[in-house]
């Protein structure tokens, strides 16, 4: 039975990797046709610097993820973030610290311009601390030209693993 990498990371795998298994853990899964499905399919894995404690990603905003008025909806700016910020925890991430990306404790987000169909975006993701049990991370969408159209603040927590 293979691993799970969107419960666990394998750590013999470099870290594109790790987050490329944890992306297809969600969109390739043929057991699994969640919420959150859809929208990662349209986003492409740019890369991690471990340095920085930085994840990006790229993708289109197309018709499925807008609200009436075209541009980006809120549900679904959300929902990418929610995803994707967790992912900047791969760069800190080692057995026995951040072996998972935990549940989100506080996501909050803000809407500085509209993004409408047809924009291209940069999302870049950042750890901005993390203790052993609680992180917080930053997330930007922008467009490629680098005009910040929503930002967040996601906390996240790693519950204690059961006993019994």
């Amino acid at each position: 039975m293979t691993q799970d990498a969107y419960r666990k990371t394998d750590f013999s795998l470099p870290l594109d990797d790790r987050i490329r298994a944890y992306l297809g853990s969600v969109t390739l899964d043929t057991d699994y046709s969640g919420f959150d499905t859809h929208m990662l399919a349209a986003v492409t894995y740019v890369g991690a610097d471990v340095e920085k404690r930085r994840t990006t990603f790229h993708f289109e905003v197309v018709d499925y993820m807008c609200n009436k008025d075209g541009v980006l909806h809120g549900g679904a700016a959300s929902t990418l973030f929610d995803n994707l910020s967790s992912t900047s925890l791969f760069t800190i991430g080692k057995p026995g610290y951040w072996e998972s990306l935990g549940v989100s404790r506080s996501l909050g987000v803000w809407f500085h311009r509209p993004l409408p169909a047809g924009s291209r975006v940069k999302l870049i993701c950042t750890v901005i601390e993390a203790g052993k049990r609680m992180a917080t991370v930053r997330a930007v969408m922008e467009t490629m030209d680098g005009i910040v159209c929503a930002s967040c603040v996601h906390e996240k927590y790693l519950p204690l693993r059961s006993r019994l």
